[in-house]
């Protein structure tokens, strides 16, 4: 399994557009791990997680032809994760030459519902609207895909996603806050992962943690899956999701996060499995 972190921001990126903080005004210096864009990833060059506004920017840096998806799932509706007008670009009228592989659409009622009422026709797309995600329920995509979606700690609907192809498993664990126990014991309950990405917007910084997590409140949560399992010796974990907020720029978090067998994102970011 090859992962690729596209992009490794919170919302609002980093630097964020409008702000002149320290870390902003040092990341537009510095540029390169310093400069984020929103969340997103390619698994195996077929299995795309979330499509927001950074994607097509996302696609020319790293040289991606976006054609080859052939499964989409969302985590959830948030528009930094979420933008469902880009997705009229696979109509015929935009492509020249050969059309893009038929693609099979995943996320939450909210996610499929909004995409069903902006293209009636999904057909002219060359995609199909799979049934919403249920919490709990794996699904396996025509690609040979499994998706185990669990609740995130975020908004209604938002899904953590375990993904399993080829015989490795990754939890795509962004966006939320500390996991609940129900979703901690069925990711116990699948098995070891090969990679845990977490949400770590607040980097790290000693916050009350709601939607949202920090670096304390990633080492709290990878204990408790490991207490259950899904965590062990083998396991690659990462933090992504940060925001400027947090502060530090991207070595001083990664000093921070290693004592911790934590390694920190960044945009552009290969993880092989």
């Amino acid at each position: 399994m090859e992962i690729l972190l596209l992009g490794t921001a919170a919302a609002e990126s980093w630097p964020a557009p409008f702000c002149r903080c320290d870390a902003c005004t040092q990341a537009r210096k510095l540029g390169g791990k310093n400069i984020r864009t929103r969340s997103g990833a390619l698994i195996d060059g077929t299995v795309k997680v979330d499509f927001g506004p950074d994607t097509y920017s996302q696609m020319h840096r790293e040289a991606l032809d976006l054609g080859s998806i052939t499964t989409l799932v969302f985590t959830h509706e948030h528009d930094d994760h979420f933008s469902p007008a880009e997705l009229q670009y696979r109509k015929s009228m935009f492509v020249a030459g050969q059309q893009p592989e038929p693609l099979s659409v995943y996320g939450n009622q909210h996610v499929i519902d909004t995409l069903a009422s902006t293209y009636p026709e999904p057909d002219a797309l060359r995609a199909t609207l799979e049934r919403p995600l249920r919490e709990f329920e794996s699904v396996t995509t025509a690609d040979g895909t499994t998706i185990l979606p669990v609740p995130a700690v975020h908004i209604p609907g938002a899904l953590l996603l375990r993904i399993s192809r080829g015989g490795k498993s990754l939890l795509y664990g962004h966006d939320s806050g500390p996991f609940a126990d129900d979703a901690v014991e069925a990711l116990g309950a699948a098995g070891a992962l090969d990679v845990a990405i977490f949400d770590c917007t607040y980097g790290a910084t000693e916050r009350e943690y709601g939607l949202h997590m920090g670096l304390q409140g990633v080492a709290s949560t990878i204990e408790r899956l490991r207490a259950v399992g899904a965590v062990d010796s083998g396991t690659r974990l990462i933090a992504t999701h940060i925001s400027h907020h947090s502060g530090l720029l991207h070595d001083q978090l990664a000093e921070r996060m290693s004592p911790h067998g934590i390694e920190l994102a960044y945009d552009g970011m290969v993880i092989s499995v």
